[in-house]
């Protein structure tokens, strides 16, 4: 019985580990517009190094935009890679509030997901 616990225990703490390795597997910088004019794309920008920071060129990255305490669906975003490490790609904001980026990498056949936060407000005119 002690032999299954300890077992378990080290099964554990590899998949801790072996999650924690991931987590850092890219550094992500998101730029985003402080505000935006109401049908006009707003520009998205990430620069992706990865651990050692080299920028990562070559990936497939999408951007899925989710608004907070909203449920009117997600905007998904192709990113263009512009130049190493850094992907472009248009949204179509239509209502100023904090958002949540969710960045989908696919680099050399591994897929990483993770989260960004930004705000964002309608353009006054001046």
């Amino acid at each position: 019985m002690k032999k299954c616990k300890y077992l378990a225990f080290v099964f554990s703490l590899l998949l801790v580990v072996m999650a924690g390795c991931d987590y850092n597997k890219f550094q992500i910088e998101l730029s985003t517009p402080k505000s935006f004019t109401l049908d006009q794309p707003s520009p998205i920008q990430i620069k992706i190094q990865d651990s050692d920071s080299n920028p990562v060129v070559g990936a497939k990255v999408t951007v899925d935009l989710k608004m907070k305490g909203m449920s009117h669906g997600n905007l998904s975003i192709e990113m263009q890679e512009t130049k190493d490490g850094v992907y472009v790609g248009n949204a179509d904001i239509e209502m100023e509030g904090d958002y949540t980026a969710s960045i989908i990498i696919n680099d050399k056949g591994e897929k990483w997901m993770g989260e960004k936060r930004f705000s964002i407000v309608t353009k006054t005119s001046p």
